[in-house]
């Protein structure tokens, strides 16, 4: 399922990295949790991975994560705006391996090693 429209939309672009608007009114806060709002890091990962497919213009899967450190919490009432930086991206033989650090204002909120096969 694809989370763009609907849980988030894209503020800004540039070459390596998205800022994205998350909405605080989504399904998934209501359940996460009532009153007080916590991105899951289930979401976190799947937004990474469609901004890196729509980074690279091709369809993709993710394979596996070699590592991944949650830092701070997403709590979208307070940091509704993250940006999804896309700092090396090696390519080889169809698998993408994508590093991947989640900011907003001088807050890190999580690093991201994604592994991902093009379809």
């Amino acid at each position: 399922m694809k989370l763009l429209g609907s849980l988030y939309n894209i503020t800004e672009e540039s070459d390596n990295s998205y800022t994205v608007c998350l909405d605080p009114e989504n399904f998934i806060y209501k359940a996460h949790f009532p009153g007080e709002p916590v991105t899951p890091g289930v979401v976190i990962i799947q937004i990474a991975v469609e901004l890196l497919e729509r980074k690279l213009g091709v369809p993709i899967r993710l394979e596996g994560i070699s590592n991944v450190k949650f830092l701070r919490i997403i709590n979208p009432l307070e940091t509704p705006s993250i940006t999804f930086s896309y700092n090396k991206i090696l390519t080889e033989e169809g698998q993408v391996k994508a590093l991947t650090e989640l900011t907003g204002g001088e807050n890190v909120f999580a690093k991201l090693s994604l592994i991902c096969r093009m379809s």
